[in-house]
């Protein structure tokens, strides 16, 4: 059974985006400038390059020449996305979202200093979010907040990394009346 020249094409576009998402994977995977950037890069390079080679190899046969540039490029591209989080999701890391408290035995009224000590083994953290357990919050690495009464406390920080994926740290601080 011999296929059409078309539906060649179409497979052909599905080949050539999986072996862009393994291309684009290897990019992310080495570290190099911006993942996202360079995951639509290798697609679109890809595609060109594929074309001009599916044209090469097919344009005699096919009764319009468009159809060479038209034909599979929504699965070519269906096939990269999805291939390229795939392969790219092992390799991805969550960063840690560690943190020290100053001093270590607060006492209400006192400004106290949260400092993310966290990182992230494939990138950088890009985002930080503490939730101080009563209504208040704040964002930046450091950040200093007071306890205007004594008691228990759900400190919590959430980090997020430069690929997105977060990471969330919580616990119990207390606060002690002042003496």
């Amino acid at each position: 059974m011999k296929l059409k020249t078309l539906n060649v094409i179409y497979c052909s576009r599905i080949g050539f985006g999986i072996l862009a998402a393994l291309v684009a994977a290897l990019v992310v995977n080495l570290k190099v400038g911006n993942p996202l950037i360079n995951g639509i890069t290798v697609a679109l390079s890809v595609y060109i390059v594929t074309y001009y080679l599916l044209k090469w190899r097919f344009m005699s046969k096919v009764e319009k020449p468009t159809k060479i540039l038209t034909m599979g490029i929504g699965a070519y591209f269906l096939t990269f996305i999805f291939c390229w989080v795939l392969f790219i999701t092992p390799f991805l890391a969550p960063p840690t979202a560690t943190f020290t408290i100053t001093p270590e035995h607060p006492v209400a009224g006192e400004t106290i200093i949260f400092t993310s000590i966290g990182e992230d083994p494939d990138g950088v953290i890009v985002k930080w979010v503490w939730d101080f357990g009563e209504e208040n919050t704040g964002t930046g690495i450091t950040f200093n907040h007071t306890y205007a009464s004594a008691g228990n406390y759900t400190v919590r920080l959430t980090v997020v990394d430069d690929h997105g994926i977060s990471s969330r740290n919580t616990t119990i601080l207390t606060v002690n009346a002042p003496s």
